[in-house]
């Protein structure tokens, strides 16, 4: 049974309130870096569901899980009844909650803070939401609207609270490697200008261009912490199909790497070997936050392919680590991880 979070009741006790806050914003607030990831919760009403696919995703880095709010449109749990799930499993991992602004009214989404702060819910990332399937598409009020909303709670919800409320850790959505980037990029900084605390970023597939992207932002957003997508991808057909999904852009280069694998296996690895030559690049010359680590598929099932996740957190921890840069792949130590696919490819040419 799901229990009421204790909030302290007295007017003395506002710092308490204020002090039960999330870890993953210490952990922003106190310069480091951190790696999430990505529950796509399904249509379900068991809470194992939600817990085995949390605990499939825990590693000993991993501070916090994003639950999706009705992934591509498709009906699912709530996110806010799937983190209250996770909160009280008490699993060392915190939620964070996907809100769309989309097919939500205003006196909604403020039921939902309402709700999520009741249930223990510390963190959000507010999103824009896909088009919903068989339903109707409510515009009243979008993604800026939503940030504001959410910073401002509790007392800019306009409403008479009863009892201690908590503030959330307000995050927002960037895409990069959109049609328009610079469109993308004045979106970015209309969500900080909103209250955006955090961004969390749509799959990074090439790392030149993320590093130039960053190198090249504009100083009030220089201090934002940006949190890089990554993702597993299976094959050619694979890549094709992640493209469907709006924000996501594979470059050709990738895609024909992956045209020519002998197989399914040749294809994954030439995916691994990629993805490390392009993280380092970006481990050599930017400075990320953070990982936002995507196993796509897991609405469906469970990961079945644990290796692949292991692996993809494996860069996520490299990627993010603080230890010195230099100029030599090899003589960092970036390459030589035992679980680098570049690692195991020189110690078999070796043997």
């Amino acid at each position: 049974m799901i229990s009421p979070t204790p909030l302290p009741s007295t007017p003395e006790s506002g710092d308490a309130v204020r002090s039960i806050g999330s870890r993953f914003q210490r952990e922003l607030d106190g310069g480091g870096v951190v790696i999430t990831a990505e529950l796509a919760v399904p249509a379900t009403v068991a809470h194992e569901v939600v817990v085995e696919r949390a605990v499939e995703l825990r590693r000993p880095n991993v501070v916090a899980v994003n639950v999706t709010d009705g992934l591509r449109g498709r009906p699912a749990l709530s996110p806010i009844a799937a983190a209250a799930i996770l909160t009280h499993a008490d699993l060392g991992v915190e939620p964070i909650v996907q809100l769309t602004a989309r097919s939500r009214s205003r006196n909604v989404l403020i039921a939902d803070l309402l709700g999520a702060c009741a249930l223990g819910v510390r963190n959000l990332l507010c999103m824009t939401g896909d088009v919903p399937e068989g339903s109707a598409d409510i515009h009243d009020i979008d993604v800026f609207g939503l940030i504001e909303l959410a910073r401002g709670f509790p007392a800019g919800v306009g409403v008479e609270l009863i009892g201690q409320a908590a503030p959330f850790t307000v995050g927002a959505a960037w895409s990069p490697f959109a049609p328009d980037p610079a469109y993308e990029l004045a979106r970015l900084e209309r969500k900080v200008a909103a209250g955006a605390q955090f961004v969390q970023t749509q799959p990074v597939f090439d790392g030149h261009a993320f590093a130039a992207l960053l190198a090249g932002m504009p100083a009030n957003l220089r201090e934002l912490p940006i949190i890089m997508g990554l993702a597993t991808v299976r094959s050619a057909d694979h890549a094709r199909r992640l493209t469907g999904i709006p924000g996501i852009v594979i470059p050709d280069r990738l895609l024909e790497l992956l045209d020519r694998a002998q197989d399914a296996a040749d294809a994954v690895e030439r995916y691994w070997e990629y993805l490390e030559t392009e993280l380092e690049w970006v481990w050599q010359n930017a400075s990320v936050r953070g990982c936002h680590l995507m196993p796509f598929g897991h609405s469906k099932r469970g990961i079945k392919q644990r290796s692949s996740f292991d692996r993809l957190y494996d860069c996520a921890v490299r990627v993010t680590s603080t230890q010195q840069r230099t100029g030599d792949a090899v003589g960092s130590g970036w390459l030589e991880h035992p679980t680098s696919a570049m690692s195991t490819l020189r110690s078999n040419q070796l043997s």
